[in-house]
């Protein structure tokens, strides 16, 4: 009796430090980042080069806009083709002119709640708390040849493992797990070229693997920060 007692206070203290270390690791990884100047920004637009294996040979223009918690719009042209994916609130819409969907059609609801992420301009891990997010130590890994920090993120829509450079507590990488249209979707995304911009760190080279357009190479060419945003850019066409 003595011993399993033991064993169940060995248990929940386990459970207690790791918890804690999650904490305290996503704690530094959000100083080492400067995310409290993330406070300052209200709108964002980025705008990068995606190189993709599935258009061996061409450049895509990738372009998001997004005010915090209200609408995100996303654009990916290459040959004169414009696909748009908008959330506004909680509604959304699209066009997919690879596809064949010339006209804008509205998004179901779980690829909304999916694609809401993009007006949480901060990331997951800023203000996790307050967001009703958890965290979990998961242990280590080795990322392209560095023994990261793994640490699990649990939101209601999906799951998400971050992966920590333990000389910088920068995120290296990401594994999102989520449900869509009734099937598991994993992606994954390393992250390098890290700079600075109004006191944020930021990677600037992001490599995805999973998804529609299969591995490929994001580079950011522009940010900016706190721009007047014209809100009829998020509003659906009429057919």
């Amino acid at each position: 009796m003595k011993k399993t007692l033991l064993f169940v206070v060995f248990i929940i203290s386990v459970g207690f430090i790791q918890a804690q270390n999650a904490d305290e690791i996503v704690a530094k990884h959000l100083a080492a980042i400067g995310a409290s100047n993330w406070a300052k920004i209200n709108s964002v637009r980025m705008e990068a080069q995606i190189a993709s294996e599935a258009a061996a040979g061409m450049i895509y223009q990738w372009e998001m806009t997004a005010i915090r918690d209200q609408a995100a719009r996303m654009d990916l042209s290459v040959m004169n083709m414009n696909q748009i994916t908008v959330v506004n609130g909680n509604n959304g819409w699209f066009t997919n002119p690879f596809l064949g969907k010339f006209d804008p059609e509205p998004l179901k609801p779980d690829q909304v709640a999916s694609f809401k992420d993009m007006t949480d301009i901060d990331g997951s891990l800023v203000g996790y708390k307050e967001k009703g997010y958890t965290l979990e130590y998961v242990g280590t890994e080795v990322v392209e040849g560095t023994d990261a920090i793994k640490i699990k993120l649990n939101k209601s829509q999906k799951t998400e493992y971050s992966f920590f450079d333990p000389a910088t507590y920068y995120e290296i990488k990401k594994v999102v797990v989520e449900e869509l249209e009734g099937q598991t979707v994993e992606g994954t995304t390393l992250y390098s070229n890290f700079k600075t911009q109004e006191g944020i760190v930021i990677p600037f080279t992001m490599q995805q693997s999973g998804g529609s357009m299969g591995n490929s190479i994001i580079t950011l060419t522009t940010i900016t920060f706190n721009l007047t945003v014209d809100n009829t850019i998020f509003e659906m066409p009429k057919k």
